[in-house]
């Protein structure tokens, strides 16, 4: 097995509905109109209310990140801790100064999706916060080899037709889902509710299950 250190977040919208979207930064809600109209969320989602709610958190440019798991492998015992909260800014410089030290080691940066929603969103709120991304989240420039990223989601598709939930791989390998009590969707409502904490446990489990599936697949 290869040395893994497995990483996932959570995300909310910046603000709690739509009216105080548009009350507190009515650029950012003008631009979100422009994109409702563009993809014609109105057949999707209903209004732009609806919309927000659902579209938001999964966007960086109108979402937050609210917590950062990660955890590895040590001596045969899993590792698991988290920053998480409501300040963003410290939690991704937190979770980058990690980084920095975990590049020194033989550690692969891994987990499902994150190349195209974890370390995406990560960047875009590093150069937000004007502060340099560790260079293993960086794949600009890079040789193939020298790419240490591991996606699981691209592992387990291979070639095939059909993407896969993260919830489905666990169940073909037997491994318990963080899907049974939360899913994403449902983050951005428990937030708001002041549940910070049920996010961050629901977060770790998802790196607990990353790590277990990749003890089985690599």
């Amino acid at each position: 097995m290869i040395d893994i250190f497995m990483f996932d977040i959570e995300t909310t919208s910046q603000y709690e509905n739509i009216e105080e979207f548009k009350h507190n930064d009515n650029k950012g809600y003008n631009l979100f109109f422009k994109k409702f109209e563009k993809y014609n969320w109105c057949d999707k989602h209903g209004d732009i209310g609806k919309a927000y709610l659902e579209e938001g958190p999964i966007i960086s440019t109108y979402g937050k990140i609210i917590c950062i798991s990660f955890g590895y492998i040590d001596n045969g015992q899993q590792r698991v801790s988290s920053f998480y909260g409501d300040d963003e800014k410290d939690i991704v410089n937190r979770f980058n100064e990690l980084l920095r030290k975990i590049e020194k080691k033989n550690f692969k940066l891994g987990g499902y999706r994150i190349l195209y929603f974890d370390i995406p969103w990560l960047l875009h709120k590093l150069y937000k916060y004007k502060i340099k991304p560790a260079d293993i989240i960086t794949l600009y420039n890079k040789k193939p080899w020298e790419n240490r990223i591991v996606d699981i989601s691209e592992d387990w598709k291979l070639r095939f037709a059909y993407a896969y939930s993260f919830d489905e791989v666990c169940y073909q390998l037997g491994v318990e889902s963080p899907k049974d009590n939360m899913n994403g969707s449902e983050v951005h409502v428990a937030y708001y509710q002041g549940r910070i904490e049920d996010i961050k446990r629901y977060c770790e489990s998802d790196v607990r299950a990353s790590i277990e599936v990749s003890k089985l697949i690599y």
